[in-house]
Parts: C-alpha cells; structure tokens; sequence
C-alpha cells in the first residue's frame, strides 16, 4: 500500500463541525460496477466540479467516483475557505517564465473565478455563506513591502492584464487605517470572496448524484493499469473497476495512484484554526474584508472573517518551513504542527490594532494536506502517453481561485465537446513538464537544506 494515501483519523476541522450525514459515508451502490465510463478519484473540490461539468456536457456518463475517506474530507474541508485570487505578488515570478502574455493569463484565469463561483452558487442554489468581499494583502517587512511595490506597478504596465482595475494600493497612514494594521505602510485591496468550502462541495455532490453520479467512499484506490484494449483497470480495496476514461482529482494524494507524480506534486503539511469570542455574548471587532498577511518569501498567513463573526486563520509558515521533516512529504493530518494553536492564539491581538483589547479563542486547530508542486503550477489535462487517462490536481495551497474553470474546461475535453484545454498555458500537463527533474518546493518555502532543531 502506497505511503501517500490518506491516513484514518484526521483532525477535525471547524468546517466539518457540520458533517452531511447523508453523503459523508455514502456508498450508492452495495458493491463497485464492474465498468464504467469514467473512473473520478477523489472526493474534494476538483473531482466534484469535473464531474458536475461533465454530467452537464454527456449526461449519459455513467461515472464512478472513488474516495478513500469519507466524502471532501481532505484538503477541501481542511482550506481557509478563502476565494483569493493572486492578480499582482507573483506577476514578476510568472512574467520571467511564461512572458507578460502568460502572466497576465494566469492573473486574468484567477479573477475570472470569482464570477464563476458566484455564479455556480447562485445557480444551483448551494448553502455555503458565500460572501463577495474585497481582500487585503498587509506586508509587514521590508522585503515583502519592495516586493509589493514592484510587482503591482509592474502588473498595471502589463496591457495583457484585463482586471487592473480591480485594484488599489494605498499608503502610509492610509494603508494603516484601511487595514488595520499598525505594521503595514502599503496595503492592496481587491475583490474576493469567501464561503464554508465543505457546504459548497456537498451542495454540488449532491446534484451530481442525482444526476446519477455513484459516490464510493472509503474505497482508497491502490493502483491503475492501462489494458491492451486502452481501457484502464482501476485496483481498489474493495475490488477491481474498469473504466473507458480515468480522472484523478487526488491533489497531494496524486502519487499514491500515480508514482511518477512523487517529486512532481509533493504532500505539504499546514495549519488552520478557527477563532472565536471567548465571551459569546460579545460580537467580535468584524473586519470588512479578507487578509492576506505577507512577510518574507513564502512566510504567509491568511484570514476570512466569517459572517457569524467569527475568524478562520491559517498558515503559521514561519512556525513550520523551517522543519523540514514536520511537513514535506508527510500525509498525516491525524496531529496537529506542535505548538500551532499557540501561534494562531495570540494573532489576531499582535496583528490588528482593533482587537488589541479583545478576548477571544481557538476553539478549532487543524490541519490539512497540500499539494505542491515541482514548478508551483497545477498539473491539468491528459497524461502525456496514457490515453483518456487526465489529471486535476497539484494546486499548491491556492485551488480556490483555480480548480473550478480548469475542471469545466477539462470537463469539455473529456467529454469531446472541446478539443482545447481552455486554461493557462502553463497549467497544462505537458511532455516537457513531466520530464523536468527540478523541483523548486523546498527552496520556495526558504527551508534550510539542514534539519533545524525540532519545536
């Protein structure tokens, strides 16, 4: 059995504090099919909307979708629920590997889906305190202000940029009272969203079974071979299946049914918690909009604040890069980072000054399974050399604002409505990318190539 399947157990996040009961452990049908169209593995928010798109293209395809826990139990019920897109930080990064056509593609992709999510929301009618909002990225050293500064200019002077608009820098005093934190002398603002990402998910699982869908959870898949006849044997605990078409939407997971992913989209271990007022009579000091909190490098957290008043706060990634066997290649979501709850238990008092007189606490302390990747990028489309066999997966800790319009636009192709894979150029799975034997992860995240002394 494959070391990068999902363990038992995992800790419980605040947004499964209201588990579906009726599709958490579903097994629509006693036993497996023997063959099916299509073969989807995993549960979460990519396997979930590639099958939506695809029922709504073919609504014949019958499609299996095979989970090795219960249903969206990993990554997408661990996230910070954030609908954040990156329209301005990495254009610099983007614009040196994929020019200013490329950059300015992956920064309009990623603003297009806060439409698009909206959109489906309000479409299907799903329950899942969609709230449409403007973020606020703070940066509180020096290096991440410079950064800022050079990156959002750079962003507005590319004229492939469709949503520059969107944006607003401002700072000094400004910025300070804008975000509310003392620290920050530029702040920028845009629009994003937030929503309980678990609700979402069911909400579209569940019109995905009406449609016929059958949902098998707790079936971990163990290995796929591709038969002589071009069709695909799909190895379970529980038994074989096999299907004409084989999606795998199994993000940090991608390598234990897929082992040439292992140094390509690589388990990274975070932290979320849940903050709320330790007296509950009191409303806490709601702040407006969501954050992204910027230090050096890759040193990030992020927040939303919930329309109960409550605060999701994720991250804690000074508190954990540093310790490289704490999170790289580690799958194990059944225990906490140590000391995780204590960094999340003192933020939001050090962060903004409207809270510096408030009490509250960390009623939920999570943590959950990313998939990073190699080049940083999601790996999207048909596997190079393996026929009708197609890939969703290695987010890198931001699928929010990019699963939903690559799973409708490989939805399309898998279905032959479309002969072109409509997403960014370099989210596409390619020969090339496949034979790249670098792999950027470590020195991203600013981790020593030495162990530092564990906390």
């Amino acid at each position: 059995m494959s070391q990068y399947l999902p363990v038992q157990n995992p800790t419980k996040p605040f947004w499964l504090s209201e588990e579906d009961q009726e599709v958490a452990t579903l097994r629509s049908t006693p036993e497996l099919p023997k063959e099916v169209d299509v073969v989807v593995v995993g549960s979460g928010y990519a396997g979930t909307t590639t099958s939506y798109y695809l029922l709504e293209n073919s609504p014949s395809t019958s499609i299996l979708m095979l989970e090795a826990r219960n249903a969206c139990s990993g990554a997408t019920a661990r996230n910070g629920g954030h609908l954040k897109p990156d329209l301005y930080y990495a254009h610099n990064a983007f614009k040196s590997k994929y020019g200013e056509k490329g950059a300015a593609e992956i920064i309009n992709f990623e603003h297009d889906h806060i439409r698009g999510l909206k959109q489906l929301v309000e479409k299907e009618k799903i329950e899942c305190d969609f709230v449409l909002t403007r973020s606020c990225d703070v940066h509180l050293t020096p290096g991440a202000v410079e950064k800022a500064i050079v990156n959002y200019n750079a962003m507005t002077q590319n004229p492939y940029v469709k949503c520059k608009d969107d944006l607003q820098i401002a700072y000094g005093e400004a910025a300070k009272v804008i975000s509310k934190v003392e620290g920050s002398p530029v702040c920028v603002t845009y629009t994003a969203g937030q929503l309980w990402p678990y609700k979402f998910v069911i909400g579209i699982m569940k019109k995905n079974l009406a449609k016929g869908l059958n949902l098998q959870t707790n079936t971990p898949v163990l290995h796929t071979e591709k038969l002589k006849n071009g069709k695909y044997l799909v190895k379970t605990s529980r038994g074989d299946v096999i299907a004409k078409q084989l999606v795998l939407a199994t993000n940090a997971y991608t390598a234990s049914v897929e082992p040439r992913f292992e140094d390509k989209i690589v388990p990274i271990k975070g932290a979320c918690s849940h903050i709320v007022s330790s007296d509950p009579s009191k409303r806490t000091p709601h702040l407006t909009n969501t954050y992204g909190i910027r230090f050096d490098g890759a040193d990030t957290d992020y927040l939303i604040n919930r329309p109960d008043g409550s605060v999701i706060l994720g991250g804690a990634k000074k508190h954990i890069y540093p310790h490289k066997s704490l999170f790289y290649k580690v799958v194990d979501d059944s225990t906490l980072i140590p000391n995780s709850k204590e960094y999340f238990s003192e933020s939001m008092k050090k962060l903004f000054y409207t809270w510096k007189d408030f009490d509250s606490k960390v009623d939920y302390v999570w943590s959950g399974i990313l998939g990073y990747t190699d080049d940083s990028l999601p790996y999207v489309g048909e596997l190079p050399g393996d026929k009708n066999k197609f890939i969703i997966a290695g987010f890198h800790g931001h699928g929010m604002p990019r699963v939903l319009l690559c799973a409708k636009a490989l939805a399309k192709v898998i279905a032959k409505k479309s002969k072109v894979l409509e997403i960014p150029s370099a989210f596409k799975i390619t020969k090339d990318r496949m034979e790249n034997t670098k792999n950027e992860i470590l020195e991203s995240l600013g981790t020593p190539s030495t162990e530092k002394a564990k906390l």
